[in-house]
């Protein structure tokens, strides 16, 4: 067994706490200096001295910046880098392969992104020596009778073009200016700008300013420019967040296309997509921000139902105590009143200078969460905004009621009657998680989620119940503009449910959030927007969240940033039936996890499917 320490050195409060740690430790106690400061005043713990005893990491309450881990020993001689003492070590790469798409998932700070640094030269591997320069000849014998040897080689001798399409999309306008056409003309070496442009749906922002764009259409940008080069190793690190399903299942047929005698490497949380793109995958697991280990490749179904299960039967290694199950009978309450509508709307129409909007009336239930499904710029959001009287409908049949329910007699015993007063019309209470995220916020966490609701941070049922669960309570010393993409999505979640409100809605709450989180952030919302006894809108594109989050599902269809309509709500099966035919793919039911998967292309299950018209096996 070896010993893994991790100082987070802006949680670290040695210059302020008076390095209780260093006072505290058994073996500094013996005169033999295992944990020091550095230059900075910050901890420095040494590894091969450390008895594993844990006091240092409990000295450290509140601020847990210390980390003490036990390894397995097998796991040293597969040290591939690391980022200095006590930070961050990976543990084996990728196996990139000419031919195939490797797909990679895992937890957020597992070392994804750290892989595709290494793979593509951008970080020279150190083999866990921190502090040398090795090699590349030292280096690459490390990795002799693997793939990697002769990728390496390629990489020392500089044979191999690589190109990289980045994770944080919204980073683009800040590096880039000018407009759309020039960006993908100046990149393309292959010729394709055209075809680019009509498979991403690139025409209304041909001739607009980078700087103007959204998230979605920052992405689509980003992608087209990276397929545009020629290149001999492409890397594609989250490449559908902000987009639709329809866009997704584009971005996943092109690599396919491209992919014949190429190298590609996909980072994605999305797993029907990871499923339909990906020849092999690679799982992550480890501890996030600590380490992270890659597994051997894997077919795609056995690797992500082996990622699902939390077991790796071929290295007898279990990585999460509890598999992901896509079952929603332990989301479902039993005590919960659904005689009566909360909140009842009216037939609506919205119309603005060149977009119309026409949705069905309907009915939303306590406890009730409602999946928002359909292209980007149909109308959702303004749909929501409509129901929460943040935007006024052109033209309404009737109005928008909120009825509370309020008991004045007790059960009748003998007749089980129970007096109910039903109060119409109150103020009707919204909580709304945007899209897009402010990552400029300098306040900490903890001051962010305080000024929302103070009883966030101090109640136990808040602990217990949201932060704990979402991981917010390991950053509430971190500022906001300092957050990842995925801890930024977290925080915006939990702002939203900290709020007792009537209805929440939370727009994409999965974008940039691991595949693993996602499940976790499914069960969160559930439970509670059902404590409370509220409704909730959930606008997500990953159909298999979006298909274990909902108790029914309205379909929007019709011509983005045109014209949008709205059906009434409907049960999951029916409005996935619906809105499958118009995207004309099929999905069926993997028979061990019980997730969606997406039907190959014209394979003959999906031909069997739309012959029946079953274009969701749910």
């Amino acid at each position: 067994m070896t010993r893994l320490a991790i100082i987070n050195s802006e949680d670290c409060k040695s210059k302020d706490c008076g390095s209780v740690c260093i006072k505290y430790c058994p073996v500094n106690l013996t005169g033999v200096k295992c944990i020091t400061l550095n230059e900075k005043k910050i901890a420095e713990i040494n590894e091969y001295l450390c008895n594993g005893c844990g006091i240092c990491v409990k000295k450290c309450h509140p601020w847990d910046a210390i980390k003490i881990i036990n390894l397995p020993e097998n796991l040293d001689k597969d040290v591939t880098h690391r980022y200095g003492q006590n930070k961050f070590k990976l543990h084996r790469l990728p196996h990139p392969k000419k031919g195939n798409v490797i797909g990679l998932i895992g937890q957020n700070g597992a070392g994804k992104s750290t892989s595709l640094k290494i793979l593509s030269g951008e970080i020279k591997p150190n083999l866990g020596k921190v502090g040398e320069d090795l090699e590349w000849d030292y280096i690459i014998k490390n990795y002799r009778g693997s793939d990697l040897q002769n990728y390496l080689k390629l990489i020392k001798d500089k044979k191999l073009k690589i190109v990289i399409k980045p994770q944080n999309v919204d980073l683009i306008p800040k590096v880039t200016k000018g407009v759309v056409k020039d960006l993908i003309s100046k990149v393309d070496e292959r010729g394709v700008a055209e075809e680019l442009k009509d498979t991403f749906s690139l025409h209304k922002i041909w001739d607009r300013p980078i700087s103007v764009l959204s998230g979605g259409e920052l992405q689509r940008l980003a992608i087209a420019a990276t397929l545009a080069k020629d290149a001999d190793a492409y890397f594609i690190d989250e490449p559908t967040s902000y987009l639709d399903v329809r866009e997704r299942l584009n971005v996943a047929i092109e690599i396919r296309k491209l992919s014949a005698d190429k190298i590609f490497i996909v980072v994605e949380h999305d797993l029907a997509i990871l499923d339909y793109l990906s020849d092999q995958v690679q799982l992550y697991y480890g501890d996030p921000g600590a380490y992270g280990v890659v597994t051997k490749p894997m077919s795609v179904k056995d690797g992500i139902n082996v990622f699902l299960d939390g077991y790796i039967p071929a290295e007898n290694m279990r990585f999460r105590s509890e598999p992901l199950k896509f079952d929603k009978t332990d989301l479902l309450d039993d005590s919960l009143d659904r005689r009566y509508p909360l909140i009842t709307y009216g037939a609506m129409q919205k119309t603005y200078d060149t977009f119309h909007l026409e949705v069905a009336a309907g009915e939303l239930y306590p406890g009730d969460i409602v999946g928002i499904i359909g292209p980007n710029g149909i109308g959702k959001s303004t749909f929501a905004k409509m129901i929460a009287g943040i935007e006024t409908p052109t033209k309404i049949n009737g109005e928008i009621k909120l009825i509370r329910k309020r008991i004045t007699q007790e059960d009748d015993e003998e007749e089980g009657d129970v007096d109910d007063v039903l109060v119409e019309n109150l103020q009707l209470t919204l909580s709304y998680k945007p899209q897009y995220l402010d990552s400029e916020n300098t306040s900490t966490v903890e001051e962010y989620l305080r000024r929302i609701n103070y009883k966030v941070i101090n109640s136990s049922y808040y602990k217990t119940e949201l932060l704990v669960p979402l991981g917010i309570d390991k950053l509430l010393s971190h500022t906001i503009n300092t957050l990842s993409g995925g801890e930024l999505q977290r925080v915006g979640i939990a702002a939203c449910l900290a709020l007792d409100a009537d209805l929440y809605l939370l727009d994409e709450p999965s974008a940039f959030i691991s595949a693993e989180d996602r499940v976790l952030v499914g069960k969160t919302i559930r439970r509670m927007i059902m404590h409370r006894k509220s409704t909730g809108f959930v606008i997500e594109h990953d159909l298999m969240l979006q298909s274990y989050i909902s108790d029914r599902l309205i379909h929007f269809q019709g011509n983005p940033g045109v014209e949008g309509k709205a059906s009434e709500p409907l049960t999951v099966k029916q409005g996935m039936n619906q809105f499958l035919q118009t995207q004309n793919v099929t999905f069926r039911r993997d028979q061990v996890s019980g997730r969606p998967r997406v039907n190959k292309h014209n394979s003959k299950r999906d031909k069997d499917q739309k012959a029946s018209g079953d274009y969701y096996l749910g």
